[in-house]
């Protein structure tokens, strides 16, 4: 069980933002008799997953939908196009900066784009 402290630190959240998730549905404190709000491994995985999801562009409300397993395969192949040409357009702007240090040859880079 981790206090809400414990829980932010774990995940790089801040307090208030866990207090938001738990009030939209998505992670479920419980309080303890000393009025401490703790929570479980289950909500840590949660929230590790929910980060995961926000990076490959999902919004939160598309998350929970997620979690609940209502996933929208039509949806999640959209995000899915969409992280392959962001990643696709990185790996090309990492290439264009190696070769203009050296690490590569500039001609190729050029040929690629």
């Amino acid at each position: 069980m981790y206090k809400i402290s414990e829980l932010a630190a774990k995940v790089g959240l801040s307090r208030t933002a866990l207090l938001y998730y738990e009030k939209q549905k998505i992670i479920s404190g419980r309080r303890l008799e000393n009025g401490y709000r703790v929570y479980s491994d289950k909500d840590l995985q949660r929230l590790r997953l929910i980060q995961q999801l926000l990076a490959g562009g999902l919004t939160l409300k598309e998350c929970k939908v997620c979690l609940e397993a209502k996933i929208n395969r039509q949806l999640l192949q959209n995000r899915l196009n969409t992280l392959d040409k962001e990643i696709a357009q990185k790996q090309q702007s990492r290439h264009l900066l190696a070769a203009m240090l050296g690490e590569g040859d500039l001609k190729s880079w050029h040929k690629d784009s």
